[in-house]
C-alpha cells in the first residue's frame, strides 16, 4: 500500500465546540470523508453524553454505521506531578472511568496528558520540585501508569501526548519501562516543533525509538515560537519527514485545528501538498 493511501485511511479531525452532540459530529466527519473523529472533552456536552449509557450506545451505533473510528481527548488539567496521593488517585480514577465509558461507546483511543508541575524561580534560574525530591515523583508516576495500563486492557488504547511533564527525564524512564499493549503514545507534531533544536531532536528520537508504540497523532502547524494550532502549511513546520514516519505506524492522524472549517482546509492541504509527495 502506498504511504499516502495508508495515511489517508487514518486521517481525521478533532471537534471541540462546533457540535454539542457527538452523533452530529460523527455524521459530519463521515459526510466530509474523514475516517477518524476525535472528540475533545473540553466540550462539556460530549463528556455528559459519555456519562449516559443510552448516549454511549447511540454514539457506538452511529460510528459503526458510518465507518468512523472514534477517539477521545481527556480533559486537560489533572496532573500526575502533584505531590499528593489524593490528587494522583483522583487523576487515575478519572482516566479509568473514561476508559470504561470509551469502551462502551466504541472509542478506540483515549488521549491523555500527564499534566504540569510547579516551576519556581531560584537564584535566577528555574527549579522543579521533582529535582529536589525525586523519590516523591518517579515511583508514583510509574504506579499510576501501570495501574492505568492494566485497566485499559480490553477497553481502549491509552495514548500519552508529548506535552508538559511528558518531557521530564524520569517520565521517559517510566515510559521506557511501561509502553506496550494498551499503553502507547500520541505524537503531537506541533508540540515537537516549538522546541529548540536539541530538545526537538531528542523528542523526535524518543518517538523513533518507540515508533511501534505510536498509535495516535495530532497534526497542526506553528512558526516555532508557540503552540498556534494552525492549518498545516500556514506555519513553518516541514511535515513530510514526520508524515513519512507516521505512515510506518498504525497511528490515527488527527488534524487538531479548529473550527471544523480549518480541518477541511487541512484535509485539502494534505490532498494537494502532502499526499503526492509521500
Amino acid at each position: 500500500m502506498h504511504p499516502s493511501v495508508a495515511v489517508r485511511q487514518r486521517l481525521g479531525l478533532q471537534v471541540l465546540f462546533d457540535f454539542n452532540d457527538a452523533t452530529e459530529a460523527i455524521r459530519f466527519a463521515a459526510a466530509e470523508r474523514f475516517r477518524v473523529l476525535e472528540l475533545n472533552l473540553g466540550n462539556l456536552e460530549f463528556g455528559r453524553q459519555l456519562v449516559r449509557a443510552r448516549d454511549r450506545q447511540r454514539i457506538r451505533r452511529e460510528a459503526r454505521r458510518l465507518g468512523v473510528t472514534l477517539a477521545v481527548h481527556a480533559i486537560e488539567g489533572p496532573s500526575f506531578f502533584i505531590p499528593s496521593n489524593r490528587a494522583r488517585r483522583a487523576a487515575v480514577r478519572d482516566i479509568k472511568q473514561l476508559l470504561d465509558r470509551a469502551a462502551d461507546a466504541g472509542i478506540s483511543n483515549v488521549v491523555m496528558h500527564l499534566g504540569f508541575e510547579m516551576h519556581y524561580g531560584l537564584e535566577g534560574r528555574g527549579v522543579y520540585p521533582h529535582e529536589i525530591y525525586p523519590e516523591e515523583y518517579e515511583t508514583p508516576l510509574f504506579d499510576a501508569l501501570a495501574e492505568l495500563k492494566e485497566h485499559a486492557r480490553g477497553r481502549a488504547r491509552l495514548c500519552i501526548e508529548n506535552v508538559g511533564g511528558f518531557r521530564f527525564e524520569f517520565s521517559h524512564r517510566v515510559m521506557n519501562r511501561l509502553l506496550g499493549g494498551p499503553l502507547g503514545l500520541c505524537l503531537d507534531v506541533g508540540h515537537v516543533f516549538v522546541l529548540p533544536g536539541k530538545e526537538r531532536a531528542d523528542e523526535l528520537a524518543f518517538f523513533e525509538r518507540h515508533l511501534r508504540h505510536v498509535h495516535h497523532s495530532h497534526v497542526h502547524d506553528n512558526h516555532g515560537a508557540r503552540d498556534e494550532h494552525l492549518v498545516p502549511g500556514q506555519g513553518t513546520i516541514r511535515f513530510l519527514p514526520v508524515l513519512r514516519l507516521l505512515a510506518r505506524t498504525d497511528a490515527l492522524l488527527v488534524l487538531e485545528v479548529r473550527p471544523v472549517k480549518a480541518a477541511l482546509a487541512g484535509r485539502d492541504w494534505f490532498e494537494r501538498r502532502a499526499a503526492p509527495r509521500l
